[in-house]
């Protein structure tokens, strides 16, 4: 048996690509390791079995072991991957005191669920997996800290907690491709191929193609099947949950936002925040300068909301001085967990710190009347009062607001 056959030469991929096709290829000490595992097969070794992460080290090898079977994807193998929900109701009392805590364990799971739930390794598959070792450092955390802890403040560190590794992917596939991956992330749009990679040999290869990329970011957890889409004549990829969501906002707002001289040089004007008022109209103008720059230079090609929230979430947590959360996790009293857009801390550990609690509504230019303007507004509203009464905000000052854009410009925004 082989555990984690790929993890240094995958390391070594995330570096240096010539390096990694030289181990790999003719004359390569991985190519002639396994391939004396192959010759064994012949006498001596009766079976081999091997685990990784992705296929691309052993793909790269062609001949050197060419006799293996893939079977990642086999339903019967699906719950080997993660905690199913009922095993989670189990784990969960052996490793937290859930009596001194308050809490159900079927409460906690219902937290944990958005943050680490949704992985699928098989369209067949009956369950959703939850990332097991995520659970385990959220469990063990929480343990230790003797409280009802938010999960997606707590990721293993194990993980790709910076994005780093998802940028590397995309250093090996065409720009066009990682522009599509951008645009259908922001688009909330499905990734569709006709199958996943069988063989991703990059010493035949300078870079992935599609079909190697999106598998690779499926191998790698950072995409998973989705059940209901799929088919036998097609596959469907989704991200599976809030942390990857974040990840990929993260990613994409390193390589299109941060690098340009138009996010980087536009100032946002949040001095009305910072002076607690109520009225934010400056704050309003000025987002609709920015957003107005952003995408007439064409630094990102889709606008919708998902971008919208990410473009001011990016913009705002690069100024000194608040401290700014993205699709905070909100525990409302009968109604459950919910998400707000933006939520802005100033004078943070001062006697005038606020909370700035954003809800934000989009409607393309050609698509916004008045009517729909309203209507976004009045959704908008309705969702920030609930969030206000989130325990999170609990003898907190809060400022709750709607903000709707039409396009590019701040077209309605309303204190609540």
């Amino acid at each position: 048996m082989i555990d984690e056959y790929d993890n240094f030469a995958n390391s070594i991929l995330s570096q240096d690509l010539e390096l990694f096709k030289a181990i790999t290829g003719t004359g390569g000490f991985l190519k002639d390791f396994y391939a004396s595992v192959k010759e064994g097969a012949k006498s001596c070794v009766a079976k081999t079995f091997i685990t990784g992460v992705s296929s691309v080290s052993l793909d790269s090898l062609t001949s050197g072991f060419n006799i293996s079977l893939n079977v990642t994807s086999d339903e019967c193998f699906n719950e080997y991957a993660g905690f199913t929900e009922k095993e989670l109701k189990k784990l969960i009392p052996e490793l937290v005191d859930v009596g001194s805590l308050g809490v159900s364990a079927d409460e906690i799971i219902s937290r944990m669920k958005p943050a680490y739930d949704g992985y699928c390794f098989s369209r067949l598959a009956k369950n959703t997996l939850y990332n097991s070792s995520m659970c385990l450092y959220y469990l063990n955390r929480m343990q230790k800290e003797h409280e009802f802890l938010a999960p997606e403040d707590y990721m293993d560190p194990a993980s790709d907690h910076d994005g780093s590794k998802l940028k590397q992917l995309f250093d090996i596939a065409e720009n066009s491709l990682v522009d599509e991956i951008v645009e259908s992330y922001l688009s909330n749009d499905p990734f569709f191929l006709d199958k996943l990679a069988e063989n991703i040999n990059l010493n035949k290869a300078t870079g992935y193609n599609r079909e190697q990329l999106l598998s690779m970011l499926y191998y790698l957890g950072y995409l998973t099947i989705d059940r209901d889409a799929s088919d036998s004549s097609a596959l469907s990829l989704k991200i599976p949950n809030l942390f990857m969501s974040k990840l990929f906002a993260q990613c994409i707002a390193d390589l299109r936002l941060k690098t340009n001289t138009v996010f980087t040089d536009t100032v946002l004007d949040i001095s009305s925040l910072r002076d607690v008022n109520d009225d934010i109209n400056s704050f309003a103008a000025s987002c609709t300068e920015f957003l107005s720059g952003i995408f007439t230079s064409q630094v990102l090609t889709h606008m919708s909301e998902m971008a919208l929230n990410l473009t001011l979430y990016t913009k705002l947590k690069s100024l000194r001085g608040i401290f700014v959360e993205m699709q905070k996790s909100l525990r409302v009293v009968g109604k459950g967990e919910k998400f707000a857009d933006l939520v802005i801390t100033v004078n943070k550990g001062k006697s005038n710190q606020c909370v700035y609690l954003i809800e934000l509504k989009y409607a393309a230019k050609r698509d916004a009347t008045e009517a729909k303007l309203d209507t976004l507004k009045k959704e908008a509203t309705e969702q920030v009062n609930t969030y206000k009464t989130a325990m999170e905000f609990r003898d907190k000052t809060v400022k709750a607001y709607a903000m709707v854009f039409a396009g590019s410009e701040c077209a309605r925004w309303q204190l609540i």
